[in-house]
């Protein structure tokens, strides 16, 4: 896994893709950039583990960019993500507990990481919001 600090011409490039799906959807082009210049980009192999169901929780949620990530419980297979702007990582973060499932690179795949202490910032409670959102979505592609 390799992480890459995000300068302006690389957070406005991920802006026009997040904020087509996700939770940046809707959101300003420049809040959007704003947000995304104090994330991560991680980048990941196939079969790279992203997060490990029982981590402690790393207090920052991913999304996706490129690629396509499966997440994976001690039951099984739970769904492929391969959408940008889909999330991961966000239960963990919105209940201050461990993480509940592995995420594996399901091919070569990029992801923003976004800390939980900047979607606390006031100008980015709609992500926030959006990103509790996803706690409830029904859209994967489930197994």
């Amino acid at each position: 896994m390799k992480r890459k600090d995000i300068d302006a011409a690389l957070a406005g490039r991920l802006a026009q893709t997040l904020r087509q799906h996700g939770p940046l959807a809707g959101l300003a082009a420049d809040a959007a950039v704003s947000l995304i210049k104090l994330g991560t980009l991680v980048e990941l192999e196939p079969g790279e583990a992203l997060i490990r169901e029982d981590e402690e929780a790393a207090r920052e949620i991913y999304l996706l960019v490129e690629g396509a990530l499966v997440v994976k419980s001690t039951s099984g297979t739970v769904a492929r993500l391969d959408r940008p702007g889909d999330v991961v990582g966000e239960v963990a973060v919105l209940l201050s507990s461990k993480r509940t499932a592995d995420v594996i690179a399901d091919s070569a795949a990029r992801v923003l990481a976004i800390s939980a202490k900047a979607l606390d910032l006031p100008e980015y409670a709609e992500v926030a919001s959006a990103v509790g959102g996803a706690m409830l979505r029904d859209d994967w592609i489930k197994y």
